[in-house]
């Protein structure tokens, strides 16, 4: 009886040990396997090795979750496609040859909220946050936020993360963990990159705007704007501008800043497309629509500065659509310009396509459309550099085009002041350029001297020969006689027409004393080769007038009396000769009394 009794009662402890067996497997299974880190390298993918649990009204506390994991699951795929507010936990077991410093690595998305829970130094759980409109206890790094964390080397630790997106799913969320000394490699790569691009955009915009303080151009100033506004822009997406130049006060307005930046940016490439390719002759519509386009862009971007925190993702959402909106505007603007016949449309149309490309992929990651890669975070960046590159150039373009048409009409305006001051038949200076000349020659004499010779060329028995054998014949022995004396002329000689057949020569200053040596070597040039018209030989000689070293208080008149005197009196010696002024053989000048006033003597 007694034995009967003792069997049931024996089969109580096995039970009580079943049941706590089965109690400590099922918390074995909601515990997070620990996830082995190595010493130097990273892990990526980190939420797919978490366990998550959803908390919409943010009820749980990090304390509770650390000491209960009962609620927690592994994470579904299906959590990128959907998701409430959610707790991720991640069991990290530092490599027991590391120094347990490590880096968590998480993309920069439109968090409405994320907390970063971890244990400190004391043991204490820390919290850190990253959120959109709130300041940052995180390292901005590129496009990520970078939280260090420091483990014990060979222990598991736990770490906390709550995750609220805008989106309302995981899949923008993208974590990664590094060990701290390949991170400082990599962070140090990703500077450099950035100093180059930024240099670039940099060394283009100063450049451009020392042109247009000299040129006064409206598309390098516009030009100046837009890529200073990408620059700006640029600048809160790389974390460069918030790392070392925003004040802290101000980085709760980070997002807020690239909205605005980003509808800055579009409306200075407006501006700058409409001066640049002349757009409002050539596409006007779509200027009239790109305007109505640019103050709904406008209304947004300031709108969102002062929107209460619920309304600010709609509002920097139907920015960025209004933003696409404006790019394919001007896509298909540049097109119709370039059809239309302006080189310039199709130099934007190149330069915003690539651009456009790259925004494009970073709107497609922003509106969780397409899964981050590297290629479509930092191809943004690229095409800046390309676009601005390429306007660069088209702005040149322009340049070389001014300077073209400058010098197109520099020449025809020399052209035409040349016309205006050369003698049409023979194509030497005419009279009215030799009265200019030699009043300027004689008010730059500084030393006292008119340091120059003046000679008159005058043909013997021109009238003769040009009532014997005609106008024709006359006209060659004219044009014959200036290309012969342009043969004996020194740089910096002049030679005009005085009209008819007399001609005036004007030595420089270093052929001041030679003017006799000229006179006579041109006298001697048509001794030895008579002028030849037809097979005939002429009957013209040569004689020649000369006059140097006067005084450059003498009036123009006065020496072109002086040479003519000398003219006559080699007429008087017989012709065919070069004859130096001599006053004490002065007679009445055949030119007449001077028509201009003495100069007074310089004091």
């Amino acid at each position: 009886m007694q034995g009967r009794c003792r069997g049931p009662a024996s089969w109580l402890p096995v039970v009580v040990l079943i049941v706590s067996l089965l109690a400590l497997c099922g918390q074995a299974a909601a515990e997070p396997p620990a996830l082995e880190l190595p010493a130097r390298g990273s892990v990526a993918e980190l939420k797919t090795h978490s366990l998550v649990q959803f908390d919409p009204d943010r009820r749980l506390r990090p304390e509770a979750l650390l000491q209960d994991v009962s609620g927690f699951k592994a994470f579904d795929p299906a959590m990128d496609r959907q998701a409430p507010p959610s707790w991720l936990l991640l069991n990290l077991k530092a490599a027991a040859d590391s120094d347990g410093h490590y880096v968590l690595r998480v993309s920069r998305r439109f968090f409405t909220r994320f907390d970063l829970y971890a244990p400190g130094a004391d043991g204490r759980i820390l919290r850190r946050s990253a959120q959109a409109l709130a300041a940052v206890d995180a390292r901005t790094v590129g496009r990520e936020f970078v939280f260090d964390l420091k483990l014990s080397p060979g222990e598991t630790t736990p770490i906390l993360l709550f995750v609220d997106l805008f989106q309302g799913s995981l899949q923008p969320l993208e974590l990664s963990l590094q060990d701290a000394g390949s991170f400082a490699e990599t962070r140090a790569n990703t500077y450099l990159l950035f100093g180059l691009i930024f240099g670039i955009l940099l060394a283009l915009i100063l450049h451009n705007f020392v042109l247009y303080l000299n040129l006064r151009q409206p598309g390098h100033l516009y030009y100046v704007l837009a890529m200073s506004s990408m620059l700006l822009l640029l600048g809160v997406d790389s974390g460069l501008l918030q790392n070392y130049l925003l004040p802290g006060f101000a980085q709760p307005w980070l997002a807020r800043l690239n909205v605005l930046f980003a509808a800055l940016m579009v409306l200075t490439i407006f501006l700058f497309f409409r001066a640049f390719v002349d757009a409002e002759r050539l596409v006007p519509g779509i200027m009239r629509f790109g305007r109505w386009a640019i103050a709904v862009l406008l209304i947004l971007a300031v709108a969102q500065w002062f929107a209460p925190p619920s309304l600010f993702p709609y509002l920097a959402v139907g920015s960025q659509l209004v933003n696409v909106l404006v790019f394919v505007l001007l896509l298909v603007a540049g097109f119709l310009a370039g059809r239309r016949g302006s080189v310039e449309g199709y130099i934007f149309l190149a330069a915003w396509s690539i651009f456009m490309i790259s925004a494009f992929g970073r709107t497609l990651l922003s509106l969780d459309m397409a899964e981050r890669n590297l290629v479509l975070e930092y191809l943004m960046y690229f095409g800046a550099v390309a676009e601005a590159s390429i306007l660069g150039l088209g702005l040149a373009y322009r340049v070389r085009q001014l300077y073209e048409r400058h010098a197109i009409a520099l020449r025809e305006q020399n052209r035409a002041a040349r016309l205006a001051n050369l003698d049409p038949l023979t194509d030497a200076y005419n009279r009215r350029f030799l009265q200019t000349f030699l009043d300027n020659a004689l008010n730059d004499a500084r030393d006292g001297n008119f340091n120059r010779s003046v000679l008159i060329l005058d043909l013997d028995h021109f009238k003769e020969t040009n009532d014997q054998y005609g106008h024709a014949a006359g006209d060659g022995i004219l044009r014959e006689l200036v290309r012969r004396c342009q043969n004996h002329l020194g740089q910096g000689d002049v030679l005009c027409r005085l009209g008819g057949d007399e001609f005036v020569i004007v030595t420089s200053g270093e052929q001041s004393g030679n003017g006799l040596d000229l006179g006579r070597r041109i006298v001697q040039d048509f001794s030895d080769r008579p002028f030849e018209y037809e097979g005939q030989v002429m009957p013209v000689t040569v004689s020649v007038g000369v006059v140097s070293a006067v005084s450059p208080r003498t009036t123009v008149s006065d020496v072109l009396r002086m040479a003519d005197q000398a003219l006559y009196q080699a007429k008087r010696a017989g012709r065919n000769q070069a004859v130096l002024f001599d006053p004490d053989q002065a007679t009445p000048f055949r030119h007449g009394p001077s028509m201009t006033p003495p100069r007074e003597k310089e004091t």
